[in-house]
């Protein structure tokens, strides 16, 4: 059966994820001082947060068109699977159900999916897609899987920069200049909702990496995680530093690492860390 997977760029994509063509991205825009940039997983990162950085006004993003959704999706393909960020933070998932509402006729059977998450969480339910459909699954079991797996997927995150984050509405009740100024790097994460809470503080991103280990350790005492994913931003060190340290204490578990794309660096800023594990 032929399949296609397709994820708003907040998602992040694995090196094995970019060399299979059936996993498209469908871009998110930034605008930044009168400048628009599209990002279609091309974006030179470490130039955008420079230019994110030295702007005055407050960066922008806005999410696919229906149309857009539309004209990504391959015209003789039987399954599609579409990938959003949470539609709490986006209107992007909306786009997509507007998109599959539209199409007059199709042959394809098409799984809409609200992650309720985003960056490594969106990743994430892409790789098990990827991997039950080279096992054959049908695109029912599948359907109810990716479900299943949502539901019980923990998606953390510690970052250094939470400017952008604040200045955009995607978190409240903290306040990131002073944060900044005393070196505090909160433990966020996702909730059932698809919205952000802060779980912990901590002075420093080397002790936000060990409070971030240390939850892990604990979530997998109430559910075992299969799969994992660390996107980071600009930070590949710290990462692999990480995925180490995770590896000796789970050594049987799937352990992958990506970068941010545009939208989730725009939010996350230089040096943040994102962990997506079900």
């Amino acid at each position: 059966m032929s399949y296609q997977i397709l994820m708003d760029s907040c998602g992040d994509r694995t090196v094995d994820m970019k060399r299979d063509d059936r996993i498209s991205l469908v871009p998110l825009r930034l605008q930044i001082d009168d400048r628009e940039y599209t990002d279609d997983g091309e974006l030179d990162i470490r130039k955008l947060l420079l230019s994110i950085e030295q702007s005055t006004d407050i960066p922008r993003s806005s999410c696919p068109s229906p149309i857009e959704y539309q004209q990504k999706m391959a015209p003789h393909c039987e399954r599609i699977y579409l990938i959003s960020i949470s539609g709490e933070l986006s209107g992007s998932y909306n786009s997509a159900s507007l998109a599959v509402k539209q199409i007059p006729q199709t042959q394809a059977d098409i799984c809409l999916i609200n992650s309720r998450s985003a960056s490594a969480g969106q990743t994430l339910l892409a790789l098990f897609i990827q991997e039950w459909e080279r096992q054959g699954y049908s695109f029912q079991e599948i359907t109810n899987m990716v479900a299943e797996r949502k539901d019980k997927m923990k998606t953390r995150f510690v970052l250094e920069d939470l400017t952008m984050l604040e200045r955009n509405g995607r978190l409240t009740g903290f306040k990131a200049k002073l944060a900044g100024a005393l070196h505090i790097c909160p433990v966020l994460a996702a909730t059932p909702e698809g919205t952000i809470c802060q779980t912990g503080q901590v002075r420093g991103m080397n002790r936000g990496i060990a409070k971030l280990f240390h939850q892990i350790v604990e979530d997998d005492k109430e559910y075992m995680w299969e799969r994992m994913v660390i996107s980071h931003c600009c930070n590949e060190e710290m990462a692999i530093e990480l995925k180490t340290k995770l590896k000796k204490e789970f050594p049987e578990r799937m352990i992958q690492i990506a970068s941010t794309g545009g939208i989730s660096s725009l939010y996350a800023g230089r040096g943040g860390i994102i962990v997506a594990y079900a």
